[in-house]
């Protein structure tokens, strides 16, 4: 496996753990949001393009998108 996949994963479990320490819910989507981009990435270097794809448009613009309104809605610091 090359370098950058390396990179990739060792990025995709920081930012999971890292939403997971968040107390802003905002920051929370941002990197659960950049998450999935990050496994999309893997995705598609596992010769997979369509899952890919409907993993980039679901994990990192549909879902995080969704979250942040129901957020804007509600509380945004968890207390």
């Amino acid at each position: 496996m090359e370098i950058i996949n390396y990179i990739v994963i060792i990025l995709t479990i920081l930012t999971s753990l890292a939403s997971l320490l968040q107390k802003d819910l905002i920051k929370c989507i941002i990197l659960s949001g950049f998450s999935g981009l990050c496994v999309s990435y893997l995705f598609y270097a596992l010769l997979a393009p369509d899952v890919a794809l409907t993993s980039a448009i679901l994990g990192g613009a549909i879902l995080p998108t969704l979250f942040a309104f129901t957020v804007r809605r509600t509380q945004r610091v968890d207390e």
